[in-house]
């Protein structure tokens, strides 16, 4: 089973010494002044996981990892060294003394000299590395791609993708597929904190702002053919998502498809700090304080007005979650929260053993099964397979989920 403390993430961990800080100062303004800058990084992020070893197997190299970290994460992950350089594609992990990954595509050269990198679910950075055409698009100044199915079975149906804090538009093609499948078009947009436009974007506004990119977005969508438009959304992008939906006339859109969606901050700014051994009375209080500093031109972040906390509105749209049990960044109960509030429009598809924003990474036909599924009970039309098991635990190997 993963450690818990290593994880893949999209929202920024608090660690043990700033909840040390936090509660032995106690003084709210500084808390919330350093509690603003560590949610609203949109960088890349730091965490580096070391290789245990190295070689080769006939012509394919391979890397090993401790079998208890998160290199044994199910599933086919990617890698990039830690002095940068290229995506390397690593394939699913045989676990026993090393969790041994084979290297799928590029070369583990550069990895291994600098013996350790970052590992993520990106399995690819541009739509040709899945095999797919795509067209570039400029939308208010900001690049997307437009990726159609075989004109043979295309329908008026697109699906707007926006991906996480910390990531780039790379980070949702995975999902792709599933959607191509039904004859769907997708849309993958950058917005203003995206990787996409620089290594170190400014800082995040958690959806206050980026949301008027994906409205867009959705524009575009309707100038370019579509005529019934879905989301979806991972980590940060399912909260830019809810923000785009609630400023649209009723039932305007279909449904939203969430992926380990970041939608309670105060939730999940708490459920870090008392991770981190800060005291829960503590930790409950801290994410209200954010607002006591605040940088030049950054606005107020108002928990209560953002779609999908506790505070809000309820919503009443069809919507689909999938989520990871193992979610070190954004808790799974957070999620199955939002589905008890939401009970006629909600519903919760699991991934046992799942990091953030790996839920398909850990069982890829489980998730495209899941929301072909969903889309078929939109009614919809397009070519839509046969309908797929609901759980996730099916096909993994509970060696490797520590289930």
């Amino acid at each position: 089973m993963p450690k818990a403390g290593v994880v893949p993430l999209m929202v920024r961990p608090l660690p043990a010494a700033l909840a040390a800080v936090l509660g032995a100062v106690c003084l709210p303004a500084a808390a919330g002044s350093i509690i603003r800058a560590k949610v609203t990084d949109a960088g890349p992020g730091q965490r580096l996981v070391p290789i245990r070893g190295h070689g080769n197997t006939g012509t394919q190299e391979y890397l090993d990892f401790d079998p208890s970290g998160f290199g044994a994460h199910p599933g086919r992950l990617s890698m990039r060294a830690a002095s940068g350089g290229e995506l390397v594609v690593l394939g699913p992990p045989a676990v026993g003394q090393v969790a041994r990954r084979m290297v799928e595509r590029g070369s583990a050269a550069r990895i291994i000299r600098d013996g350790r990198g970052r590992l993520s679910g990106h399995l690819g950075e541009t739509p040709a590395d899945f095999g797919v055409a795509a067209e570039d698009a400029v939308i208010q100044g900001l690049p997307a791609w437009v990726i159609a199915p075989p004109s043979s079975g295309s329908t008026d149906v697109w699906v707007i993708h926006v991906h996480g804090l910390g990531s780039s538009r790379s980070q949702c093609l995975r999902g792709v597929a599933a959607f191509t499948a039904l004859g769907y078009t997708s849309l993958l947009p950058a917005y203003r904190t995206s990787l996409d436009l620089s290594p170190a974007p400014g800082r995040s506004h958690l959806g206050a702002s980026e949301w008027k990119d994906i409205e867009a977005a959705r524009r575009y969508a309707l100038d370019h053919g579509a005529r019934r438009i879905l989301f979806a959304g991972w980590s940060l992008g399912a909260s830019i998502v809810l923000r785009t939906v609630e400023q649209l006339p009723a039932e305007s859109t279909p449904g939203v498809l969430l992926i380990s969606p970041a939608l309670d901050w105060p939730g999940i700014i708490a459920a870090q700090l008392r991770r981190a051994g800060c005291p829960g009375f503590l930790a409950r209080r801290l994410p209200h304080t954010v607002n006591l500093v605040r940088p030049r031109g950054e606005p107020v972040l108002r928990w209560q007005d953002m779609p999908g906390t506790p505070a809000h509105k309820p919503l009443n749209i069809p919507t689909l979650i999938l989520h990871g049990t193992q979610d070190r960044s954004v808790p799974v109960e957070l999620s199955r929260a939002f589905v008890s509030r939401h009970s006629r429009s909600a519903e919760l598809v699991e991934f046992e053993g799942a990091h953030h924003t790996l839920e398909w990474n850990s069982a890829p036909e489980v998730w495209n099964a899941a929301v072909q599924s969903w889309c078929r009970k939109l009614e919809l039309g397009g070519s839509l397979p046969a309908a797929g098991p609901r759980r996730a635990d099916a096909g993994i190997d509970p060696e490797r989920t520590g289930r």
